[in-house]
């Protein structure tokens, strides 16, 4: 199964003269048209439309932030050549022996990796605590918030708020009455042309009980919040949006699409909320990078400011001891991101020199590297190979 690319040059009859010919060896074998927006094409061997978008949204964070792991990331070579693999499991293929960020703010590609995981992570956790009759809660906390404020500024109060809030004698005892575990915190970011960043925290509660009615759990969490809020000088939140508290039965009503998922459950809203579509005229951390292709120059300087306010953050916080309790290995964004599939078989080898042409390939409609896994999950090594072979320059060329 597995090629060099070094070996047996395609016969005359596949060579090209120019960018043309390149051109008619990609329709052979590149990804079909007919992506559904809404999901992955039914179809086997076409591209995920969310696949392809967020390696069309890299490349644009990287012209914004040049200097960042997230520019490098999937481009640079760190072993002696690049491997194409593919999962046995799914069919598709991907990439070993690049550099990758694993920075889950700002790279989409890393992002959806890692999330995947964390989400699996907290589904398990969630299925093992259930299963022993008690309950898990998704709690989010929300401010007002103003168009003038820093994103830097609101995060800062919104952690000194929070650590108050969990400090608290009250919330102490609302933890012992209501027999809680422990929690697990993801924050979550938009921003809005008329109201600026709007800064909320979901987090997971864990509870030792199997609570039904949330109405007199919400009444105080809003009440200790709205302390919180107030003593360090946050917009006050209103008591129907302040605090959400809702349970597993709820679930469905986070019922959408992402990505290669069918479902939005409680540990999707953890993990994988700073990758949703924002609404209501509001625009994601990755939806300003959309705007900032389409020429709006404020979009990008929104990002860096998202991506700089968010630097060094965690993704998810376990309360102490929590994910002890489960059966979860622990491992880093980065060790996820470098994180191979055990089940994979070698398609083809690239070499150096060929990935870096492959790199300053401009000419196809999609980014060169999605490309190229395309043309591997459906023609192999002979659809890879017949693509290098036509990025050779013409004084190399056989005619």
């Amino acid at each position: 199964m597995s090629s060099s690319i070094s070996s047996n040059l395609p016969n005359s009859n596949k060579t090209r003269t120019g960018k043309a010919g390149s051109l008619g060896i990609m329709l052979n074998h590149r990804p079909t048209s007919d992506i559904k927006a809404s999901g992955t094409s039914k179809n086997k061997g076409s591209v995920s439309s969310y696949k392809q978008l967020r390696y069309s949204r890299q490349p644009s964070v990287g012209r914004l932030m040049p200097q960042s792991s997230t520019a490098k990331c999937l481009k640079v070579v760190v072993n002696d050549s690049v491997n194409i693999v593919k999962s046995k499991e799914h069919g598709e293929c991907h990439y070993v022996g690049l550099m990758t960020c694993g920075n889950v703010w700002t790279c989409p590609i890393c992002a959806a990796k890692i999330s995947e995981r964390r989400r699996k992570e907290l589904k398990a956790a969630i299925v093992q605590h259930e299963a022993e009759g008690r309950s898990v809660l998704l709690i989010t906390f929300t401010v007002s918030h103003q168009r003038e404020e820093s994103l830097q500024g609101l995060l800062e109060r919104l952690s000194k708020a929070s650590i108050w809030f969990y400090a608290h004698r009250t919330y102490k005892e609302l933890k012992k009455r209501y027999m809680k575990r422990g929690r697990v915190r993801a924050m979550e970011v938009n921003h809005g042309q008329a109201n600026g960043w709007h800064p909320h925290m979901h987090e997971l509660w864990f509870l030792d009980l199997n609570l039904h009615d949330y109405s007199i759990l919400k009444a105080e969490i809003f009440a200790l919040w709205l302390k919180a809020c107030k003593r360090f000088d946050l917009g006050l939140p209103s008591e129907e949006y302040g605090v959400d508290v809702r349970g597993g039965d709820k679930a469905a009503s986070y019922v959408t699409k992402f990505g290669d998922q069918d479902e939005w459950g409680l540990e999707s809203e953890l993990s994988k909320s700073h990758l949703k579509k924002a609404k209501n005229g509001s625009r994601s951390p990755f939806q300003l990078i959309d705007s900032y292709q389409e020429g709006d120059k404020q979009a990008g300087a929104l990002f860096i400011e998202y991506a700089q306010a968010f630097k060094g953050k965690r993704q998810l916080t376990w309360s102490r001891g929590l994910k002890n309790q489960f059966d979860l290995e622990d491992l880093t964004d980065e060790e996820i991101a470098n994180k191979e599939e055990d089940n994979c078989e070698l398609v083809v080898r690239v070499s150096k020199d060929d990935w870096y042409k492959v790199l300053k390939d401009s000419f196809t409609e999609i980014d060169s590297r999605l490309m190229l896994l395309q043309l591997a999950e459906n023609g192999g090594s002979d659809a890879v190979n017949r693509y290098l072979f036509s990025l050779k320059k013409p004084d190399k060329m056989i005619h």
